[in-house]
């Protein structure tokens, strides 16, 4: 079994209602589920849109990095996620539930989907996202990037202004 680490976020609709099912739909697939505390978070990159909620997941599976995307992929398919299909259609843009691999193992790589798309890991951007690294640090203060052997933690204390509030433990 491989150790993951999932970032979860949500902003249409009910969105603690959306992680829940994501969760619950996670169930059959990582075994031993730590979950970190929700965070309210203002929307990166395109504004005009409401505020995420967001938390991170660390779990086992034995699944391998492309299976499990594949298998998120469809669990926010079901929970109503339009995954835009064009190039240069909004990314970044409203979402009922958003499911990224942050960490998987100590893997650092990056993975070719069928579609010729990619999968990195670590997830390329968490470096430069509150919203990820506080609930990541919610569970594991100590935990460091494999990539350079740097705790999350300095990581995200070099974050400049991001609005991310507690919204549940």
């Amino acid at each position: 079994m491989s150790t993951v680490w999932l970032g979860l976020g949500a902003n249409i609709g009910d969105r603690l209602s959306h992680i829940e099912h994501a969760i619950d739909r996670l169930n059959p697939i990582l075994k031993n589920i730590s979950r970190a505390g929700l965070y309210e978070t203002a929307p990166r990159d395109f504004l005009d849109q409401a505020d995420f909620l967001n938390t991170v997941l660390r779990g086992q599976t034995a699944l391998s990095p492309l299976e499990l995307l594949y298998v998120l992929h469809d669990i926010e398919s079901a929970g109503g996620r339009d995954r835009p299909a064009l190039p240069g259609s909004q990314l970044k843009g409203p979402r009922t539930i958003d499911i990224d691999i942050l960490l998987y193992d100590n893997i650092c790589s990056t993975f070719i989907k069928d579609d010729g798309g990619s999968l990195t890991i670590p997830h390329i951007s968490m470096h430069q996202r509150l919203f990820v690294l506080k609930p990541l640090l919610d569970l594991d203060s100590e935990m460091k990037d494999p990539t350079d052997g740097i705790l999350w933690r300095f990581k995200a204390s070099q974050i400049g202004d991001q609005r991310v509030k507690l919204y549940k433990r």
